[in-house]
């Protein structure tokens, strides 16, 4: 595994997590165009993707919902939204796994 996508809008986590990535070794890019988010998901071929639960035009949730009946790339959602029925939700519309971002930035600091 080393292509890891971001789709998250916010530039200063997306950037941090992008940083955080690189330094690690790992290949990591940044989705910047959430309209068609899914086709480009799938175009860019990551080996994982880390995906918001808000994001611009969908949210996260219903976009995991898409890309899952197109695809099986791993999913871990990142999100600030940290309530165990969003964690639920997204695990049940196919997430591999959800971290909270505040857990990432004590990694970034």
């Amino acid at each position: 595994m080393n292509r890891i996508l971001i789709v998250e809008d916010d530039k200063d986590i997306s950037r941090e997590l992008k940083e955080l990535l690189e330094n690690s070794g790992y290949e990591a890019e940044v989705l910047s165009n959430f309209k068609n988010a899914c086709d480009s998901i799938i175009a860019a071929e990551p080996d994982l993707v880390l995906l918001d639960i808000n994001i611009p035009y969908m949210n996260g949730e219903m976009l995991l919902q898409q890309l899952r009946s197109k695809s099986d790339v791993p999913v871990i959602m990142v999100t600030s939204r940290d309530s165990e029925a969003d964690e639920v939700l997204s695990m049940s519309y196919g997430a591999d796994d959800y971290i909270p971002s505040h857990i990432i930035r004590q990694y970034c600091s």
